[in-house]
Parts: structure tokens; sequence; C-alpha cells
């Protein structure tokens, strides 16, 4: 319901940009048809305005509605919530049990982590995911989200030190989202993908 305010304000912008055109549009019939006189600076300088206000309203909803900054580390327009799900172990040709296989790609410097989790296969871009080490302190770039070390200690304990942890930040329901049509949508998401230590880690490079 708090995306109807960016339906309804975009329907507002369409209409002052009908209004404008017309008033500019019949303010110059009126000058050059009725009163058979040039337009003048004074007609120009009121078209320049109304233009002027126009575009600064529209920049303002494209800026609300598609550039909107998100900033993870704070919690004033975002609310963030945290999924914890144990890795499920993998076993190579060779017998050999691991947690992550990473495949990676030197022409582009982008790793693809895959894992599982119950009984379905993930797959994330390390763009929007890190490995951690249990058996070093939690490191994740400074792009991510809030870590609470508390649970992360927590479930190093239930899950063995290994788990999977997503963390989703969704626009918060009020006016300026709303504004935006952002209203509870998903506005970025990474994950940490803990394992007990490097050996767990299957690497598949290209």
């Amino acid at each position: 319901m708090w995306n109807l305010i960016g339906i309804f304000a975009w329907l507002i912008v369409l209409a002052l940009l009908i209004f404008v055109v017309l008033n500019i549009r019949g303010r110059h019939l009126r000058q050059l048809v009725y009163r058979q006189k040039k337009i003048s600076a004074g007609i120009l300088a009121i078209d320049f305005a109304e233009m002027i206000a126009l575009i600064a309203v529209v920049v303002g909803m494209l800026y609300v509605s598609f550039f909107t900054k998100v900033d993870t580390k704070s919690s004033s327009n975002y609310a963030i919530t945290y999924k914890y799900e144990p890795l499920r172990v993998e076993t190579d040709a060779t017998g050999k049990g691991y947690y992550v296989k990473i495949d990676g790609d030197k022409s582009s410097n982008i790793d693809v982590y895959k894992y599982r989790v119950d009984d379905s296969n993930y797959s994330v871009s390390s763009q929007y995911a890190t490995l951690s080490d249990a058996t070093m302190p939690l490191n994740v770039p400074r792009v991510a989200m809030k870590w609470n070390k508390k649970d992360i200690s927590k479930y190093d304990n239930k899950y063995t030190r290994a788990y999977v942890i997503t963390g989703q930040a969704r626009y918060k329901k009020n006016f300026i989202n709303g504004l935006g049509m952002n209203a509870g949508k998903l506005a970025s998401e990474y994950r940490v993908i803990r394992v007990p230590d490097r050996s767990f880690i299957k690497t598949d490079n290209k």
C-alpha cells in the first residue's frame, strides 16, 4: 500500500507535464493569434520557470525511484534480516569431503561459489558473497552488511562452523520508500559462507 504513494506521485508528475505543455501553448497562442504580438521576454521567462520546475520534479522522482543508494551499514531506511543454514558436506571422486566448490574464471577474476543446503544446490557470485575460514577472524568486505559476532559464535557451535549466513536488506515501509515505489522490496543481499578451514573448499580454476 505504501507504494501507491509513488504511483499517485507519478500521476501528478504526468498531469503537471500536460499542464505545462498546454499552458505554454495557450499563452503563446494568445500572444501570437489573438493579440498579434511577438513573444515577449516576460512570457519566455514564465515558460522557462515552468520548465525548470517540471524538470526539478521529474529529476527528484527519478532519483527517489531508481538512484537511491543502498547503505546496508545503516538501519535508518532498511530492515536487515539474517538467515543461518547448515551446509551439507559433499564428496569428490577421491572420496574427500568438502562444503564449497569454487569455479574460478581467471579472465574475469570473478568466482562462483557452489554449496548445498538440505536437498538444494546453490550458486552465488563472489561479488555477492565471501568465504569465511572459521580458523580466522571474520573478514567481510566493506560493501557487506553488519554481522553480529555473538550470533556467529553461537552458530559456529551449533553447526560446527559449517553454515551460510544470508543477509537481506529490505526497504522499510515508509513515505520516502513508498514515494520511490520501493517499500518492502529487496534492496541488497549478501552471503557469508562459513567453513571450518580451507581444506573443506574445493577449487576448480579455469
